[in-house]
């Protein structure tokens, strides 16, 4: 008779340490934060590139793009400004800017008085005006129209734009001897003088004008003999 042995198996509990069990229920939290706050900032960012882009298509769709004799004024003006050097806004303006001929829904809100040009920032659309054509004696006055709407283009606002743009008219060949009896150049002086006063407070020089480099001719008065 042969013995039957038997095996017998032993029960080994788990050991579970306090420490791992704390670190696994801290860090879910912390990823399920991390993940909901990427997921919401993702969302936010999308919501707001979709609404930008819905945006910018209903201003181009209710304006009207311009014609060919249009788009070549505008180009020789681009020219002026990039032989006199104006890099930055010559970019700006071939590369970020959307021309059209007539207003879209939100300008036609605003109220607007011998206009040549109006921009939307920060959706780079330049809506030109007839006075730009018309009114505007030359390319190099349709180029100083463009140099203050690439100010525009920049996020500047009507102060900071009048004063650059006024300091840049001797860089630009846009003077007082080149356009002073321009109806053009004479509105612009009185909108700087209205937007950027201080630049008109130099008592020594022509007009009061801090920037002006024509000197004032001084007539020295003899007494009578």
């Amino acid at each position: 008779m042969s013995g039957s042995s038997r095996h017998s198996k032993r029960f080994v509990p788990m050991k579970i340490t306090a420490n791992s069990n704390d670190n696994n229920l801290k860090s879910r939290p912390r990823r399920w934060q991390s993940g909901y706050i990427f997921d919401l900032v993702s969302r936010i960012l999308v919501t707001a590139g979709l609404t930008l882009i819905i945006f910018y298509l209903s201003l181009m769709t209710f304006s009207t793009p311009l014609n060919t004799a249009e788009m070549a004024s505008i180009n020789r003006a681009i020219a002026v400004l990039e032989a006199k050097e104006f890099t930055r806004e010559v970019f700006l303006l071939r590369n970020f800017a959307s021309f059209r001929s007539s207003d879209n829904w939100i300008n036609s809100l605003i109220e607007k008085e011998n206009a040549f040009a109006a921009t939307n920032c920060p959706f780079g659309i330049i809506t030109l005006y007839p006075d730009f054509y018309h009114k505007a004696t030359d390319d190099t006055t349709r180029a100083m129209i463009l140099l203050h709407e690439a100010q525009h283009l920049q996020g500047k606002d009507e102060s900071e734009t009048y004063e650059y743009v006024w300091q840049k008219r001797h860089q630009l060949g846009w003077t007082i001897l080149t356009h002073g009896t321009t109806p053009t150049f004479v509105t612009v002086e009185m909108q700087t003088r209205e937007f950027a006063p201080h630049l008109f407070s130099c008592s020594a020089n022509l007009w009061n004008d801090c920037t002006e480099r024509l000197q004032a001719r001084r007539r020295a008065v003899s007494g009578e003999r």
